[in-house]
């Protein structure tokens, strides 16, 4: 990607994983991630500005755009904004109403729900002051998907905030807020050029992996016989229809709520389960989705298809590449809703996940991605919508970070993700552990799911089900030994 830009930085091109989110994205089906943190005061101004300088510097992404390329020659690629504005990306608000929560979610909504500019760098940062009896504040952050996945949020997060309320940066410089501004267009023969010349540096790299490919495919048949096997896969998920009455109807209109489980409590229950902390997860979302089912009448549902993303890193990854575009890919899992009893439903969630992890395709999806961004974006958009556009449920779990921080000498109390929801899909829910919480983000088509506290009532009820059925298998553990 060596290939220079009018603007003289190297082109760096949208990964397939990045331009999935890009393409995709649209009014009805926004691919836009958020988090709302509350705060137990007022953040310093010049604080705040030298926070996000701090984030600016460790995330340069959160400085660029994405810029098409002339006639769509080559893919898309990021290149620096040269017009940025701070005082454009964050913005500060008075809380009107009542103050409260509900009050708060209710501003921030419209602000979720509207698109980006996509001629600048693709988030948004919005303070509101005023909030609660004391009058304190929140910070809303939304992001693009294409900019990042969750681990990238993180990073984010970590760079935005500190340790302590007050540490000590004597010396270091406050940050400079001036105004970026418009630079001379290249002409269009030299911009077109250019195209041609990253269109075939593209075209040669491809061809390149695609004969490695095929040499390790002679070499070693069983990654050939994985590769059939993903696509395999793929095609059945493409064929799957839960038969949800839901999916002949969508809105526009996106709710936010919040809710929150005990982060000690949910992780005791794993432990007296004996599985894995997202198949907690998922029996309690199960549950509460199939009861939520139940309450509108409609019966028929055995299954809905639930997409949970999973994190790609490697460990040794986690810093090198956290701040680094989408390195994560999607378990389609067929959630079940038939089950009566909790331990058969856990069980069964269990050996879904297990044997889910097991698919070549989970591995196999960054690849798939690049590969199709060789397609025109109409038959790739139809290919994306094919394939992922019977989702009725998302449900993702972002590793969450376990000890207090703060926000220009304000302490985040709260931090509530939010993810997108699937066209046609009623909600998604969205997990993260903070301290000693696990703050749960529900993202719903108000149209689908007018009635949403009923649905947090039922996420309520199916934490003390799992719960209560994890203490029993402990105790029958003990009496046994």
């Amino acid at each position: 990607m060596a290939t220079v830009g009018a603007n003289h930085e190297p082109w760096t091109r949208l990964s397939g994983e990045d331009l999935s989110f890009w393409w995709v994205d649209s009014p009805m089906q926004p691919t836009t991630m958020a988090m709302l943190m509350l705060l137990d005061r007022a953040p310093d101004q010049q604080r705040l500005a030298d926070a996000f300088g701090r984030a600016l510097t460790a995330v340069p992404r959160l400085r660029e755009r994405v810029v098409e390329a002339p006639f769509n020659l080559t893919l898309p690629h990021w290149e620096t904004d040269p017009t940025f504005d701070l005082d454009y990306h964050v913005r500060r608000h008075a809380l009107s109403g009542k103050h409260d929560l509900e009050e708060l979610l209710r501003e921030i909504a419209p602000t979720y729900e509207t698109p980006f500019d996509r001629s600048r760098p693709l988030w948004e940062a919005r303070i509101f002051d005023g909030f609660g009896s004391k009058r304190q504040s929140a910070l809303f952050f939304k992001l693009h998907h294409a900019v990042a996945d969750g681990v990238g949020g993180n990073a984010i997060l970590a760079a935005l905030t500190d340790c302590e309320r007050d540490p000590d940066r004597n010396g270091e410089p406050h940050f400079d807020c001036r105004k970026g501004c418009w630079e001379e267009t290249a002409p269009l023969a030299q911009r077109f050029i250019e195209a041609l010349q990253d269109r075939a540096q593209m075209d040669l790299q491809r061809a390149g992996a695609a004969a490695t490919a095929v040499a390790d495919a002679v070499m070693h048949p069983e990654k050939l016989r994985a590769f059939v096997q993903g696509a395999r896969t793929l095609a059945e998920l493409a064929q799957f229809d839960s038969h949800s009455p839901l999916k002949e109807r969508s809105s526009r209109a996106r709710r936010l709520s919040v809710t929150s489980l005990p982060f000690d409590e949910v992780r005791a229950a794993k432990r007296q389960l004996g599985g894995p902390m997202i198949a907690v997860i998922l029996t309690i979302m199960a549950r509460a989705i199939g009861k939520w089912y139940s309450t509108q009448g409609i019966s028929g549902v055995r299954e809905l298809m639930t997409l949970v993303p999973v994190n790609l890193r490697k460990p040794e990854e986690w810093v090198t590449k956290a701040a680094v575009g989408n390195v994560a890919t999607g378990l389609m899992v067929e959630l079940p809703l038939w089950h009566r009893q909790i331990l058969p439903l856990f069980r069964d969630i269990c050996h879904r996940v297990e044997t889910k992890k097991a698919d070549p395709l989970l591995n196999a999806s960054p690849l798939l991605a690049e590969a199709m961004s060789v397609l025109p974006r109409p038959l790739f958009s139809w290919m994306s919508e094919a394939t992922f556009g019977n989702i009725d449920f998302i449900v993702t779990n972002v590793p969450g970070i376990p000890v207090e921080r703060f926000l220009a000498g304000a302490e985040i109390t709260a931090a509530y993700p939010f993810a997108p929801v699937a066209i046609k899909s009623p909600v998604s829910v969205a997990l993260y552990g903070y301290r000693d919480r696990l703050f749960i983000g529900l993202n719903s088509d108000d149209g689908l799911m007018p009635d949403v506290q009923v649905f947090k009532d039922l996420i309520e009820h199916a934490f003390k089900e799992v719960r209560r059925a994890a203490r029993d298998t402990a105790r029958i553990a003990e009496r046994d030994e």
